[in-house]
């Protein structure tokens, strides 16, 4: 098996959640986690290979000659101890989380995106700890930080600040780590992980290896949760209990360790990244563990138990021995442990009682005795008492600072701060028990232990730091294993893991430390009395973030106020200016410099170049644009402009290009159309405008005009084909085995632009969309224009008739310029724009105005057809597996064509790529006759029943409604037409909320 069956059997797992939760509602969370603890067996297998020092790789080049020196870009996993540590962390809380899911969640609709965003934030965090290429790790980190910010936000309007505070936060971190992974990806000219942290190059610059090094510090900060960036993590506390469990516990914030251990090997000597880690992870751990004794919640204490726990990892990760290292593996083992019960244990009491507030809390020990006994282990193991796991791992914590390479007075300083942080955090330890559990005096008599399937799976993760308490020994190798790869040595790390290691250091602190706070414990209420309310800063980070958040939005908006207009004159006239006075100035040079530029001749131009339809297509614009600007009516305007579109197609067909042309009046046409949908829900007359607008914008549009055909004349036609054309029209055909070189440059050649351009389309629908269905609906009734004629259906009937005839023949011509297209004008565009029109002219000819498809088709076809092209490109993967020589090279990657000859016709990839942009443009028309071409103007969401007709007239001769039923919208207000809609009276109109129905 190989090393990427791991994450794919994640993102397996990802796909057929939506089938699990069809058939198993809350309950997909067992064979979730059972995929997830199948992933790990095979890590396990290989682990003794792996703590030998014989990492598990798996590569495969993803992108050719990516920097400047040729280097490729590898998509690389890599799994040594490190990597496969966490990877296993993760996997095997996950499962435990998802078994505990089973029970918590209420099931119905929310199962579904609590189950995907979940899986997607696993596959995300497993490819991350697995990465050896940095793109890919970065890929992965900023994939982890928006699974998180769904995951919160989906709790519904209260964690919409903590949601938003995260996204915040956590993409600074990211922006620090991209500029920090770019930077170090040009000094060593590779992007490699591995490659980036062993290189030589980094004795060059050891200035830059320090701000790397703080770069790389502040991302991981950002995503622990470490001072500045720790308001955070308890804010995100509105998330649910299973993903505060897996996301706060053992993912997010242990995706930060993980960097921090990762990049150990280049920076632990580095004197800024120890000071900054140092100073930073223990000022984080005092302080959190403040805060957490002043929360009355249960889950926020335990958030900011969390970010001061973690300020012990980061603080020992900075004292960069090989004792720390493994120290700061193994106490990461034990606070995802003991932490991921802690929070579901929450979970299971806010279940039982309907509340976490220590203050509504009464002595429900009796009455849980189970989920109590469970509690009791993991704050214990988080205090850090003997003979718990959490003991040895905080031990060994104590033991790399007392041993670290520091000076002796900051050793002893840092052992004082030290043992500060563990009284407090005994504290919070087991304020969490008694005012859990204890304290309080609310009647509890209807309070009952929950069911075993719930608070088993919460309580297992906790209850393993027992037995780890005793037989901790077997991790030696792993942990040394860990620690090794941690900092790139091989056996420099020698770990024994005991609860007794003699009478040293960190055991004097650990008998300091439970006698003090024994002593805290029993003063627990005076100790609350002092602390609980009071307010230990005068602000908070998450005032200074909204305060800058406040300050950027001003800035924003009064940058933003000059571009602040709805008129394209205003946003054209500066680059209309720009483009005037730059090519008017070197057009006329040109022309009264005998065609010089600067000194340099541009020769003489090509002949032949000019013909007498030249000036026919130049006429027919012409006009075209003067009647489209001096018409006052939108209809005659829409018919100027497309008049103007003929002119400019018959100039492009006189060029030679009947590809190009072709698409142009296809386009043309559509857009008509689509501008007449438009243009019937607007007055019918332009609404007047100042002659100084006037005289303004014509100034410019004339002299932007003569400055564009001097500067064409000047500039254009010296030099006959560039050679970038004549290399595709010589190359072309032979590389691509079609002979339209411009579908083949669009499909092939150019393809990744293309699918550039295809997603733009589809986004451009969803903006359709977007834009109709904000805007307040109002029934366009039209009775009194047609009072006058009995059955105006009959209008379309002769449009009907043809349209039997034409529609076959329409499609016919679609999918047989669809096949031509390799080696004659046409393709998946032009296709589309002819199936497109197909659709429209069925749209016109029916007898009222509904929509040709219903309401989830044209998104259908938008996203199939972007999905296939992406498929297409992905099969160019197989190029090099199959030895394919065809496309543009011997070796696989995305986009790349696969020929084959299959019935002496050639087949290609690129028709499946083609067939994806007929898809999407094919959606997008259908996208805009929906949300255009329905009878309620963009707006009216309430379906009308009959129309109780005035003078007893129903104008389709039936009291049947004349129009399709909607239900898109929820906005009810409603928007008086004005008379110049219909030219005439609107007296007889009526808004969609006062239409006499019919009960």
């Amino acid at each position: 098996m190989e090393l990427i069956a791991i994450p794919l059997f994640v993102v397996l797992a990802l796909i057929l959640v939506p089938l699990f939760v069809r058939l198993l509602d809350r309950n997909a969370g067992w064979p979730l986690a059972l995929i997830f603890i199948a992933s790990a067996i095979p890590l396990l297998r290989k682990l003794p290979d792996i703590i030998d020092g014989n990492p598990w790789t798996w590569k495969v080049t993803w992108i050719e000659d990516f920097l400047p020196n040729g280097a490729d870009v590898i998509f690389s996993l890599r799994a040594d101890a490190l990597s496969t540590f966490f990877a296993l962390l993760a996997l095997g809380i996950g499962a435990a989380v998802f078994i505990y899911s089973t029970r918590y969640l209420h099931g119905g609709r929310g199962s579904m995106s609590f189950y995907l965003l979940m899986t997607a934030f696993m596959a995300a965090v497993v490819t991350l700890v697995l990465a050896d290429d940095v793109i890919l790790m970065f890929i992965s980190w900023e994939l982890v930080s928006l699974a998180s910010f769904f995951l919160i936000a989906r709790s519904g309007p209260g964690g919409e600040l903590g949601s938003m505070r995260t996204i915040i936060l956590t993409f600074f971190g990211g922006l620090t780590l991209l500029t920090s992974l770019g930077i170090s990806a040009g000094v060593t000219g590779t992007t490699s992980l591995s490659g980036i942290i062993h290189s030589p190059e980094w004795a060059h610059h050891p200035t830059l290896l320090s701000v790397i090094a703080v770069l790389i510090a502040t991302s991981a900060c950002t995503k622990s949760a470490q001072f500045p960036f720790h308001f955070w993590l308890p804010e995100a506390m509105a998330a649910d209990t299973p993903v505060s469990a897996f996301l706060h516990a053992a993912a997010v914030v242990k995706a930060g360790i993980y960097l921090l251990l990762r990049f150990s090997a280049l920076f632990h000597d580095d004197a800024w990244w120890r000071g900054l880690l140092i100073i930073v992870g223990m000022f984080t751990a005092i302080m959190a563990a403040l805060f957490a004794l002043q929360k009355n919640d249960l889950k926020k204490l335990t958030a900011y138990s969390t970010v001061s726990q973690l300020g012990w990892i980061v603080c020992t990760i900075g004292i960069g021995t090989p004792l720390a290292m493994a120290a700061a593996v193994v106490h990461t083992l034990a606070h995802a442990l003991f932490k991921s019960s802690l929070f579901m244990l929450i979970g299971v009491v806010d279940h039982q009682t309907g509340t976490r507030d220590i203050r509504r809390l009464g002595p429900i020990w009796r009455k849980m005795p189970w989920t109590f006994s469970m509690a009791v282990i993991a704050a214990t193991s988080m205090a850090a008492v003997p003979p718990l796991f959490g003991f040895i791992s905080k031990e060994g914590m104590l033991d790399a600072m007392a041993e670290g390479e520091l000076a002796t007075p900051a050793t002893a300083l840092l052992l004082i701060c030290a043992t500060v942080g563990a009284i407090l955090t005994f504290a919070y330890s087991y304020r969490y028990v008694f005012g859990g559990f204890v304290d309080g005096t609310r009647d509890v008599s209807d309070v009952h232990e929950a069911p075993l399937s719930l608070w088993l799976p919460a309580a297992i993760p906790g209850f393993l730091s027992l037995p780890l308490g005793f037989v901790p020994g077997f991790m030696d190798s792993f942990v040394d294993a860990a620690a090794d790869s941690a900092l790139s040595t091989h056996h420099a790390t020698h770990t024994h893991l005991a609860l007794f290691h003699g009478i040293n250091v960190p055991l004097t602190i650990s008998v300091v430390v439970i006698v003090v706070g024994v002593t805290c414990v029993v003063f627990r209420k005076a100790i609350a009395r002092v602390l609980v309310g009071k307010e230990l800063s005068p602000f908070t980070g998450a005032h200074v973030l909204q305060g800058v958040i406040t300050g950027g939005s001003r800035w924003g908006k009064l940058a933003g106020s000059m571009a602040d207009s709805v008129s394209p004159t205003r946003h054209l006239a500066l680059p209309f200016l720009a483009v005037i006075t730059l090519a008017g100035s070197v057009g006329v040079g040109a022309l009264f410099n005998g065609g010089a530029i600067d000194g340099v001749d541009m020769g003489s131009r090509v002949g032949g170049i000019d013909r007498p339809l030249d000036y026919v297509a130049l006429v027919t614009v012409i006009i075209g644009v003067a009647t489209a600007v001096l018409s006052r009516r939108r209809l005659s305007a829409v018919i100027a402009v497309s008049a103007a579109g003929v002119g400019v197609t018959l100039q492009i067909l006189t060029l030679g290009s009947p590809d190009v042309a072709l698409t142009q009046i296809l386009v043309e046409l559509l857009t008509t159309v689509v501008l007449m949908l438009v243009i019937r829900l607007q007055p019918r007359d332009f609404e007047a405008r100042s002659a100084r607008r006037d005289r303004w914008a014509g100034t410019i549009a004339v002299l932007m005009g003569l400055t564009t055909t001097v500067g064409v004349i000047a500039l254009v036609g010296y030099h006959g084909k560039p050679l970038i054309s004549q290399w595709y029209l010589t190359n072309g055909p032979t590389i691509s085995h079609g002979n339209n070189v411009v579908n083949t440059i669009l499909v092939e050649f150019r393809a990744f632009d293309t699918m550039g351009e295809l997603s733009v389309l589809g986004m451009c629908g969803v903006a359709i969309a977007a834009v109709v269905l904000s805007v307040p609906r109002v029934r366009d009734d039209i009775r009194g224009s047609l009072a006058a004629i009995p059955r105006p259906e009959l209008n379309s009937l002769p449009m009907r008739w043809m349209a039997k005839l034409l529609i076959p023949v329409l499609i016919l011509i679609s999918a047989a310029v669809f096949w031509r297209g390799h080696n004659h004008p046409g393709g998946g565009f032009i296709a589309a724009l002819i199936g497109g029109g197909a659709l429209m002219f069925y749209y016109l000819s029916r007898p009222a105005d509904k929509a040709p498809t219903n309401n989830r088709l044209p998104y259908i076809l938008v996203g199939s057809g972007i999905s296939l092209a992406v498929l297409a490109g992905l099969a160019g993967y197989l190029g090099h597996a199959s030895g394919e020589e065809g496309g543009h090279g011997s070796r696989g990657s995305f986009l790349q064509p696969l020929n084959a000859h299959v019935g002496g016709e050639l087949l290609t990839t690129a028709q499946i790529f083609d067939a994806g942009v007929y898809l999407a443009v094919l959606g997008l028309v259908a996208i805009a006759l929906l949300q255009l071409g329905g009878p309620i103007r963009p707006g009216a969401e309430a379906p009308l029943g009959p129309v109780r007709s005035h003078g007893g007239f129903s104008p389709l001769g039936s009291n049947e409604p004349d129009y399709a039923p909607s239900t898109q919208g929820t906005d009810r207000d409603t928007v008086s037409e004005s008379a110049s809609d219909s030219g005439g009276d609107t007296s007889g109109r009526k808004p969609v909320d006062t239409v006499e129905v019919e009960e």
